[in-house]
């Protein structure tokens, strides 16, 4: 009885993964690039006149409905939206039978507060005066730790999702309402007075750089587990046709 021949490897989907993976990396560069950028106009006291007049045009242009909007936005951002990562990642995790999602959100979560904190230390900006203020904070202001905990957990739930989705364009449209929904949390801090554009700017590259860096690894991980797997399977088949050749 012949036995059946083991399916090819999945070459498409192993040069799909391949082209992800090079793009994470792009992106993680351009996104670490993009804070350094950032981070050099700040030490240089180049960033100044930017940032005045970036929140004097946010503080001339307020409304009762937009700041009413930017507040929600900004509480939003904070204990619900992790709640919501949290819950996103128990049912893939539960659905797909994998540690990863909790993994990739909890660690996308602690990475961007480790990170934010410690530039904050660092750096020890002042925030924005109380007078363009519309709600109090407390603490350094460079980077927004609020952009960057945002961003991060945003990214990663898009990243979870486009994986589980069957359709290209839907998954598109999940990487594009992370990425806006981030940048509407960034506007909303500058637009309340508690952060300067340069803040938000940075944390939204900085909340960017630690997602991205943990789905490089992923896609990296699960990239090297299909080429062993591709391996695995034409070992087989050659000791296959050797067998019946005999």
């Amino acid at each position: 009885m012949s036995r059946a021949l083991p399916s090819p490897p999945r070459l498409p989907d192993l040069r799909l993964r391949a082209a992800a993976t090079a793009f994470a990396l792009v992106a993680l560069a351009a996104m670490l690039a993009l804070f350094v950028k950032v981070a050099d106009l700040l030490a240089e006291r180049h960033a100044g006149l930017l940032d005045r007049t970036v929140l004097g045009e946010a503080a001339e242009h307020r409304s009762t409905a937009a700041t009413w909007l930017m507040e929600t936005v900004s509480t939003i951002a904070e204990v619900p939206l992790m709640a919501a990562a949290v819950l996103l990642a128990l049912w893939l995790a539960r659905t797909g039978r994998s540690w990863r999602p909790l993994l990739l959100t909890g660690g996308a979560t602690a990475l961007a507060i480790a990170l934010a904190t410690l530039v904050k230390n660092v750096a020890g900006r002042a925030r924005p005066p109380l007078a363009t203020a519309v709600v109090h904070e407390s603490g350094f202001s460079f980077p927004s730790r609020h952009t960057t905990v945002a961003t991060a957990l945003l990214l990663a739930m898009a990243y979870l999702l486009a994986r589980r989705l069957r359709s290209r364009t839907a998954a598109v449209a999940a990487w594009a309402a992370a990425l806006g929904l981030s940048v509407l949390v960034a506007a909303s801090r500058v637009y309340l007075g508690v952060h300067w554009a340069t803040d938000v700017t940075a944390g939204f590259a900085l909340g960017a750089a630690a997602t991205l860096s943990l789905i490089t690894i992923d896609l990296g991980r699960g990239l090297s587990i299909r080429n062993q797997d591709t391996t695995g399977v034409s070992q087989p088949a050659a000791s296959s046709d050797s067998e019946a050749a005999r």
